[in-house]
């Protein structure tokens, strides 16, 4: 998804109330004059969770302090995760349709997301994983179900720490289901945010049960341009690619893949683009993607 208008100003003004208690006025204002600077610069191919990562290394420049390490909040998620694992495994396969509730608890997972949303907390996502009760688009749904039936190669691509548990589930009922399709999951490169890397991969014992490789990138999403050769070439021979989150969809949007997005709205241009809630689930084909542009 290419920068634009609103996702511009919305950085700014993260950046700016980042800093509001700073005392040093004048500091401030040059900070943000670098900062516009820099926004100024912007290639073609940037977007916004590619620009974070500029902007990540001015601020900690400038200021003199370090990204925020979430090191502690990964474990403690994905250890909350783990804890309602077995349980939350006994619904799904208790369920009409397993496939379509795994999805949707990965869906749910996606509220872990420490850069789009403030006060994320464990009590939230268990109340979101106990009260759901929707359902994936129909129309998309019999399509996907239909092209897993002829599919060979599927990439997942997680998102978040803590959701990565449940991506685990929705993983090892596709395996279930379709006992010949070569799955492989696509993680962060490095640590960004509380994005799933290899690290936490391991840690909730997805790396048993299916291939995992790292994108061998910094930015919070799948930006094609700064992923390493070999994720590249995974998601170009895919026959079919999930992908969670809305910083995939940002850096995959026009990829032209074969890539069904599965995240929730948590920004006002994600809510006014598709006519959608805060916090309201989305499940979206990118060859079949339809927006309002606003």
């Amino acid at each position: 998804m290419k920068l634009n208008p609103f996702c511009l100003c919305c950085i700014l003004n993260k950046q700016e109330k980042l800093i509001r208690s700073y005392p040093d006025m004048e500091k401030k204002t040059e900070y943000m004059k670098k900062l516009m600077a820099l926004i100024a610069n912007t290639k073609e191919t940037d977007c916004a969770p590619s620009l974070s990562v500029d902007i990540q290394k001015l601020y900690s420049s400038f200021w003199n302090c370090p990204a925020e390490d979430y090191t502690e909040v990964k474990k403690d998620f994905n250890r909350f995760m783990l804890d309602i694992e077995h349980t939350l495994e006994e619904k799904i396969r208790s369920s009409a349709d397993p496939l379509e509730k795994a999805l949707l608890y990965a869906r749910i997972g996606n509220y872990i997301d420490f850069a789009a949303l403030s006060n994320v907390n464990q009590e939230t996502a268990l109340t979101l994983l106990e009260n759901n009760s929707d359902s994936l688009d129909q129309e998309e749904y019999s399509i996907f179900l239909k092209e897993l039936n002829s599919a060979k190669r599927l990439v997942y691509i997680t998102d978040n720490c803590g959701e990565i548990v449940l991506d685990k589930l929705a993983i090892k009922i596709l395996k279930e289901t379709y006992p010949d399709l070569d799955i492989t999951v696509l993680v962060r490169g490095y640590p960004v945010i509380n994005d799933a890397t290899m690290e936490d991969a391991e840690e909730i014992g997805l790396t048993d049960l299916v291939k995992v490789i790292d994108n061998g990138s910094n930015v919070a999403g799948t930006w094609i341009p700064g992923i390493n050769q070999t994720a590249r070439e995974l998601l170009e021979n895919a026959d079919m690619i999930i992908a969670k989150g809305q910083g995939n969809f940002e850096t995959m949007n026009d990829c032209g893949l074969n890539v069904y997005y599965l995240f929730l709205c948590k920004c006002d241009l994600f809510q006014r683009r598709f006519h959608a809630q805060n916090l309201q689930g989305m499940f979206l084909n990118e060859r079949r993607l339809v927006m309002e542009q606003v």
